[in-house]
């Protein structure tokens, strides 16, 4: 298992889609939650909508990124990462790299446990150097604007960048199963975003008015996604915040949810690899 993971992470060094994947979140999140609400506080008229602009600019000093910076990542850092996952399996299937590395090395099992292993760790990364830029980007607007800039406590950082390593590692994990179980990364990008951008978006509409899809929506990894974000202080959809941010679920059922797909994102992976032929 060390082997296998020692060659995982030597692979994905020399792969250039975490530095993709990592640097289009880190534009993303700087642009959409920094960049864009500072547009809209600056063209708000401070004589008549001066409230607007007060508690817009609350959400962009340092104290209020573990939040702000996580915001994100229900809907569309968890699509990010649902690529990523599929981006790790399946092109390997196109490349006829399962073959050799399943016959020459450790086994099959060890192989996909250090792959998804190896993938959590990156979303960490990923995790710790957006929160790093989110935190400087919001240091800039409060010195341009006067506002408070003390940093948020070490403990809302580490809670914020755990929610999110949680939320990504849980989506880089379903796509990690769906690349090994459409061999390829064509159908499994179609069939991952179709499912968590398109039905789950429809059934989590559909349950305020259907009593009968309460059930599934409090299983659905957005639900759970949105619903850690909001334990973090960020204000949910309804209530005027980003897209996916909800508040169905306490902390420790979403976090159960998200646990549970990463699991069962992982068996999957692991059954479909050792009982069917690769080739």
């Amino acid at each position: 298992m060390i082997n296998a993971f020692a060659s995982e992470t030597l692979l994905l060094r020399r792969r250039p889609m975490p530095l993709v994947v990592g640097g289009a979140w880190t534009i993303m999140v700087l642009a959409f939650a920094f960049g864009v609400p500072y547009i809209v506080y600056s063209v708000l008229d401070p004589a008549t909508e001066q409230a607007d602009r007060a508690e817009l600019l609350d959400t962009l000093i340092p104290a209020s990124v573990p939040a702000t910076s996580a915001s994100s990542y229900p809907l569309f850092g968890g699509a990010l990462m649902l690529i990523l996952g599929v981006l790790m399996t399946g092109p390997e299937f196109r490349w006829n790299t399962w073959t050799a590395r399943f016959t020459q090395g450790p086994s099959r099992t060890d192989v996909i446990l250090a792959k998804i292993a190896v993938g959590a760790v990156a979303t960490f990364v990923i995790a710790v150097i957006v929160a790093a830029a989110s935190t400087l980007a919001s240091f800039i607007i409060a010195l341009v604007e006067g506002a408070p800039t003390g940093l948020p406590s070490a403990a809302d950082l580490v809670a914020s960048v755990g929610a999110a390593t949680l939320i990504s590692t849980a989506w880089m994990s379903v796509g990690a199963a769906l690349g090994v179980v459409f061999r390829g990364t064509t159908v499994a990008l179609a069939v991952g975003l179709l499912w968590t951008l398109g039905l789950e978006n429809a059934i989590s509409g559909l349950a305020g008015m259907l009593s009968a899809l309460e059930p599934v929506r409090a299983v659905m990894l957005g639900t759970a996604s949105g619903s850690l974000v909001s334990s973090l202080g960020a204000p949910t959809q309804g209530e005027g915040g980003t897209p996916g941010v909800v508040d169905d679920l306490s902390t420790s059922a979403a976090c159960v949810v998200l646990v549970a797909y990463a699991v069962i994102s992982t068996v999957v992976a692991l059954a479909v690899s050792r009982r069917r032929d690769i080739t």
